[in-house]
């Protein structure tokens, strides 16, 4: 299940054969997330906070 596309782990127990760097993430898919795969998303356009700018760099071309 490891190479399973869409997901790779199918239960929180199988979070257990992941390298430990990289469990939590695998939790948190199952703890938090509820083990969704591929999830429908629903979202909207915010402005980039001036902080994240400053960090990054970064700024929308449209803001």
């Amino acid at each position: 299940p490891l190479n399973q596309r869409y997901g790779g782990v199918s239960s929180r127990e199988e979070c257990y054969a992941l390298p430990q760097a990289i469990r939590n993430g695998c939790f948190f898919r199952f703890d938090w997330f509820k083990g969704a795969d591929n999830p429908n998303m629903v979202y909207s356009k915010v402005k980039c906070p001036q902080e994240l700018i400053n960090v990054s760099g970064c700024k929308r071309n449209d803001e």
